[in-house]
């Protein structure tokens, strides 16, 4: 009986990139690797990422598909992206596809038209694909306009409240303050502006926010008021999403809403009605990988 085939999954993301592999509709392994977006593809950060995911695998696959950050299906730059992934597994273009993660994502949870998805993962946003393929969104901006209530957001909140304790001349001494410093390795300005400005992008500060998280489920106050604002900050992009689409049900996901059980319960305080799930949706990636391999 000749061989199963293999199809690979890639969800890919700002803090990190979860992949999936398959032999025929059984999961033969999954991981992660280093962050992964359409901009970082484009660069020597994105190379090393690729070349850690190829010796991460124990096969290569026949075929792939990918949700990645900053992508729109079907444009030159989401071509490029896909070039550029099947590359190192010397895929054809017909073995290879890519999509936004968001769209990835939306189809592991809803079917077009059912829902509205709130994703708090580095960044955060509230997505509806309609029936007819029609997007429609709020937040998701990206950490230096907004993404309020995902990693990067908590991470930075972390900091400002430590930095604050700083310009007071004082030495932060609170749970949270012992959390980040597991981190960053100490909480004098230069470790933390070295710690938040040495990586680009929003990788190294969204870091943080399980600190906050292991900080709130020790009961810190601070830490529990930023799941807190979060949470509402979360429950705003719903609503406005709500507001454009009629009162459907939300689902909300994402890696910042692992970091404490206190953050879904908050956010089901700020959206009554709101389902707090999580499904691979590295696994939904290579399971289309592998649709392709069977048409």
């Amino acid at each position: 009986m000749p061989d199963l085939p293999l199809a690979l999954g890639l969800d890919a993301g700002g803090s990190g990139t979860k992949w999936a592999l398959l032999r025929g509709q059984e999961v033969l392994a999954r991981g992660t690797a280093p962050p992964l977006t359409a901009a970082l593809l484009q660069t020597g950060a994105g190379e090393a990422a690729l070349a850690a995911l190829v010796d991460a695998l124990p096969l290569f696959p026949e075929a792939l598909h990918a949700g990645v950050p900053g992508l729109t299906q079907g444009t030159p730059a989401a071509n490029r992206v896909r070039d550029a992934l099947a590359r190192p597994f010397s895929l054809p273009a017909s073995r290879t596809s890519v999509e936004g993660d968001l769209d990835l994502a939306y189809r592991t949870h809803l079917a077009p038209g059912e829902g509205v998805l709130l994703y708090a993962g580095t960044g955060s946003i509230a997505y509806h694909v309609g029936a007819s393929g029609e997007v429609v969104r709020a937040g998701g901006r990206g950490y230096r306009i907004g993404d309020d209530g995902g990693g990067f957001s908590l991470g930075r909140e972390a900091l400002r409240r430590i930095t604050d304790v700083l310009d007071r001349g004082e030495e932060p001494t609170s749970l949270l303050a012992a959390e980040v410093a597991a981190v960053t390795g100490r909480l004098d300005w230069d470790t933390l502006r070295s710690f938040a400005y040495g990586t680009p992008g929003a990788a190294a500060v969204a870091r943080l926010a399980p600190a906050v998280g292991r900080a709130a489920d020790r009961a810190d106050g601070v830490a529990l008021g930023l799941l807190d604002d979060a949470a509402r900050s979360l429950a705003q992009l719903a609503q406005r999403v709500q507001a454009r689409t009629g009162p459907l049900p939300v689902i909300a996901t994402g890696g910042a809403l692992r970091i404490s059980p206190a953050f879904p319960t908050a956010l089901k305080a700020c959206c009554p009605g709101v389902q707090v799930m999580w499904k691979d949706h590295a696994e939904v990636a290579a399971r289309l990988g592998m649709a392709r391999l069977l048409l």
